[in-house]
């Protein structure tokens, strides 16, 4: 039903900033107005969006949900405090004075005296931020978090309520198929994806190969996926003998770094890299070694592409390439080649079946999955001192990025007819929202519950100008790195394998 959003990456990735971040952002912002409520901090607003206020939607005891016109997420806005600090005690008993004028308009609509003292008696009594206990405190400004692992959780039993992935079988990839070939007449195409031998999935390639050899020239069906929506094609394959004449041929690229000396050389994913220099390569061990030893100088490759056009490309292999790119810039694989059917080969990624789970079996797997996600990010840094993980798998990454990664994973979805898919990444981000917030900076929720350690500590509260001024301060360096986060996913944009 979705179908044509696959391939507009624009839109895909405003459906998965509206998918993915909003609801996120919303639900931590309602996770503060119920712990808030829980601690007995009023609340003065809940906006849906940033200002400038669009209209009221209604209100909820002391609290006013707003509607807002810069759709970037939602905010709670605490007696005692504005968007960022706390303000002064005139400005709380200012707005004490407004929470009394607006519970004497609510009494005054009410239908009898005793409903209008039943509501004062329940929202009159309005407590700021500073006044509440610091451990209520420690409760609201944690409630975003909280509301972001819960809901991750809920997501998770989900997930595994509609089915986890289970291995189904092997998967082999058409990457070339010569023309007027045996293979070319049977119909096979190149990037057709072949799922089933006869009617019956496959374990491994090899077996594969096995299978199709012991037909001994009889007739096979070979069902493919093909083509950006993954239709499936039944094709009738008379093959000649197989498995003794494969052999390791050519080197498959299966993906290119943009602004790469791939790229900017013109190699795209699916070429066949059949020479180095003129001489004839093989295997991906030996575009290596052959690559290492001409690091900086210009060479050539010869190309196969999937049309059958041969070229010859020139490119120099970087000295110091970015982690994780390699000296050219290219992802790669060892691809078959079965001369006697005309067709190059190369191993898919392997098929899944989705298993729906039982209640209990869905609520382990969600308590599992959101502990190890949360562990995984709080071992970021860890995991990159250590060199487990490069700057790049390590890169952080702006809305822009999340949006971009969530409108592939959502076209994915789409092609997999699959929503956990974009559920799970839902999840993650979910979680990820929550975890940053409790890093101990100034103007996250973590740096104003450092306040209020110290606060316990000192058995004294900071003074409510000297948090200000940090958390502005925090704020606006924030803002700043989060500008060239944006500026970086804009230029190197993430393209998932």
């Amino acid at each position: 039903m979705l179908e044509f959003l696959v391939g507009n990456d624009f839109l895909l990735s405003i459906i998965a900033f509206a998918l993915v971040l909003i609801p996120a952002v919303i639900i931590h912002e309602f996770g503060h107005l119920l712990a808030a409520k829980a601690a007995g901090i009023t609340i003065l607003e809940f906006g849906i969006g940033f200002p400038p206020r669009a209209l009221k939607l209604f209100r909820w005891g002391e609290t006013e949900f707003t509607l807002n016109w810069i759709p970037l997420g939602g905010f709670v806005l605490p007696l005692g405090e504005d968007f960022v600090k706390p303000v002064s005690e005139e400005q709380v008993q200012r707005d004490k004075v407004k929470l009394e004028a607006r519970y004497s308009e609510d009494q005054a609509k009410e239908k009898s005296a005793d409903e209008a003292a039943e509501r004062v008696r329940k929202i009159a009594k309005p407590m700021s931020v500073n006044e509440a206990k610091p451990l209520s405190r420690i409760l609201f400004m944690a409630g975003g978090a909280l509301a972001n692992f819960v809901s991750a959780f809920l997501l998770f039993i989900v997930i595994a309520l509609i089915g986890l992935p289970q291995f189904a079988g092997a998967r082999v990839t058409v990457a070339y198929v010569t023309p007027d070939s045996p293979a070319a007449v049977a119909g096979l195409q190149a990037r057709d994806v072949i799922e089933k031998l006869n009617g019956e999935n496959f374990n491994t390639p090899e077996e594969f190969f096995s299978r199709l050899d012991s037909l001994d020239g009889e007739t096979a069906t070979l069902t493919v996926r093909r083509g950006a929506e993954g239709e499936f094609v039944e094709v009738q394959f008379p093959p000649q003998a197989v498995d003794n004449a494969l052999q390791e041929s050519y080197v498959w690229v299966m993906a290119v770094v943009e602004d790469s000396p791939a790229a900017n050389a013109g190699l795209a994913p699916g070429d066949l890299i059949t020479s180095f220099n003129g001489e004839t390569i093989t295997s991906t061990d030996e575009l290596i070694q052959l690559t290492n030893a001409h690091l900086g100088q210009e060479v050539m490759l010869g190309i196969l592409r999937i049309d059958g056009t041969e070229e010859t490309v020139t490119l120099t292999p970087r000295v110091n390439p970015p982690e994780g790119q390699g000296a050219m810039g290219i992802s790669i694989n060892v691809a078959l080649t079965d001369a006697a059917n005309g067709v190059v080969y190369q191993e898919g990624a392997p098929q899944a079946i989705y298993v729906p789970q039982s209640l209990p079996t869905a609520i382990s797997y969600a308590a599992q999955r959101t502990s190890e996600a949360i562990g995984m990010v709080l071992r970021l840094p860890i995991d990159l001192l250590s060199g487990r993980l490069t700057p790049e798998e390590a890169r952080p990454v702006s809305i822009v990025a999340i949006s971009n990664i969530g409108g592939q994973i959502f076209a994915e979805s789409i092609q997999q007819n699959q929503p956990t898919l974009i559920l799970n990444y839902i999840a993650l981000i979910s979680i990820a929202l929550g975890v940053t917030n409790l890093l101990p900076l100034p103007a996250l929720d973590g740096g104003r519950i450092v306040f209020v350690l110290l606060e316990i500590v000192r058995g004294r509260p900071i003074k409510p100008e000297f948090e200000g001024v940090i958390h502005l301060v925090g704020l606006a360096l924030l803002l700043s790195v989060a500008v060239v986060f944006i500026l970086n996913d804009i230029i190197n944009p993430i393209v998932l394998p």
